[in-house]
């Protein structure tokens, strides 16, 4: 959680991925950012840029642009709209029910095209474009949309699948996001989850406990062209 970039070093002997979330960007702390991410580049760790609300201001779709000019990140992971606004000027943020009328592979290819990284679209199914590959993901549960930040979390257990990888296998990103959605399932099918506030510890406990067995029988996965 430090924003502070004479410790980056110190701290980048001991972890094992960067995650970089935009949602409290400020004048005061962009400079800092950039300064953290080029370190981690230094360090050889991997970068996950999750660009929070960037079609919402010109101010946030400028830094993120200046952003992956400075350094160089492994996976950029947002929904359908916010990867829009990463590859077209003239996109705009109109709220995640938006996303339902985009076309979630086609945004990701070309947003892969232009960055050489890999990406991840969430939303009611998921898409990943690594590698030349495309695959769309279909686990998940309705209340996800429902907790505030469960997208954020989200960008915190694929960081933490990287393992130091700065080029990351496509396969470790569906784990990562599978892993995520089925424990999200299994959660909300829990006889305690009355809601989303119940959900949210439910989503947690199951991350814990989540085995193979259940990942297997549960994911859904198919890959497109």
């Amino acid at each position: 959680m430090s924003e502070a970039p004479e410790e980056a070093e110190e701290f980048y002997k001991v972890a094992q991925a960067l995650l970089i979330n935009i949602g409290t960007l400020t004048a005061q702390n962009e400079q800092d950012i950039i300064a953290i991410a080029q370190t981690a580049n230094e360090a050889g760790l991997p970068i996950v840029f999750d660009p929070v609300a960037v079609g919402a201001s010109t101010y946030r779709k400028q830094f993120c642009k200046l952003l992956l000019k400075s350094a160089k990140v492994s996976v950029i992971k947002g929904n359908a709209s916010e990867i829009l606004a990463l590859i077209d000027d003239t996109a705009t943020m109109k709220g995640t029910d938006s996303d339902a009328n985009l076309d979630a592979v086609a945004i990701a290819k070309k947003a892969y095209a232009i960055y050489k990284t890999a990406i991840v679209i969430t939303g009611k199914e998921d898409v990943i474009v690594q590698d030349n590959k495309a695959i769309v993901l279909a686990n998940g549960s309705p209340l996800l949309a429902r907790v505030t930040g469960a997208g954020c979390l989200l960008g915190g257990v694929i960081a933490g699948f990287l393992f130091r990888e700065t080029e990351p296998d496509i396969e470790a990103l569906i784990e990562a996001v599978s892993v995520f959605n089925i424990a999200a399932e299994v959660a909300a099918e829990n006889e305690n989850c009355g809601g989303p506030g119940t959900f949210s510890p439910l989503l947690l406990d199951t991350l814990y406990h989540l085995n193979e067995t259940t990942y297997q029988q549960r994911i859904r996965i198919q890959e497109v062209e």
